[in-house]
């Protein structure tokens, strides 16, 4: 994460982001843990010597991002100590599946392009040249 937007995130929430407000219940105290994401970025302009109108004389701007929050866990506070409990994400063998299969295609097809560029261009069967 970008040094600037860091700072930010810090300065406006702290750990607001990650950790909820504690529930008691007896003597017990269960306090909400999320794994916080936040993106962003910033854009700017250019100036254009050429323009002929004063309204033309250049443009940009602009910016954007967002935070995103998935649960991670909660910790438990009671009379025998304090421990984390993760909440495990129903998604996750699913999300790493399809990147396995996504890594292996794009290796595949880095390896067939380089074979393609070795071999000095495209590969065409004898016969169909004969025809």
């Amino acid at each position: 994460m970008d040094k600037g937007l860091r700072r930010l995130v810090d300065a406006v929430a702290g750990a607001r982001l990650t950790y909820g407000e504690p529930v008691r219940h007896d003597d017990r105290t269960v306090i909400p843990v999320t794994r916080v994401r936040a993106v962003g970025g910033w854009g700017f302009g250019r100036s254009d010597s050429g323009a002929k109108k004063k309204d033309e004389s250049g443009s940009g701007g602009g910016g954007g991002g967002y935070v995103d929050a998935i649960p991670a866990g909660f910790i438990e506070l009671g009379p025998d100590g304090a421990r984390f409990h993760e909440i495990r994400d129903p998604d996750r063998t699913g999300r790493l599946l399809k990147a396995g299969a996504g890594a292996a295609a794009t290796l595949i097809a880095g390896v067939a392009g380089a074979r393609r560029l070795r071999g000095g261009g495209s590969r065409t069967p004898k016969g169909l040249l004969n025809r």
